[in-house]
């Protein structure tokens, strides 16, 4: 079981890790607003293809942030109902080694594993029979 301590050390890092995220998802949205120019569109295609192309990018990142702090916050849920570091599918207690490294983690090592096998199965089970 994990320790005061422990929850303690990976609850501060989540709390940084959402503030941190949340500060670089404000800076994007103002980058988007200052580059929201209508005269990209005028340019030649080349230019609107690059201008398209780092909003889309942007967009994906802002996208990725996004789910990071949802699962950042229903993190820092199960650590306040008290559910913080047992495995979803086993019920077994995930690792404090494995939370340092991947403190959003909600399976343990040997349920991920298997999640993933079992992903990878499914996928060349679909491309063999597309």
């Amino acid at each position: 079981m994990l320790t005061k301590e422990q929850i303690d050390i990976l609850k501060k890092q989540l709390e940084d890790d959402l503030h941190e995220i949340e500060i670089r998802n404000q800076e994007k949205i103002i980058e988007m607003e200052h580059n929201t120019d209508p005269d990209k569109f005028h340019g030649d295609e080349g230019d609107q293809a690059i201008y398209m192309e780092q909003r889309r990018r942007l967009l994906r990142l802002r996208d990725r942030d996004r789910k990071l702090i949802n699962k950042i916050r229903k993190t820092l849920e199960r650590i306040n109902d008290g559910v913080y570091g047992i495995c979803e599918s086993c019920g077994m207690e995930i690792s404090f080694e494995r939370l340092k490294t991947r403190p959003v983690a909600t399976l343990c090592i040997d349920c991920k594993r298997e999640q993933e096998e079992k992903e990878e199965r499914d996928r060349h089970h679909k491309i063999r029979y597309q």
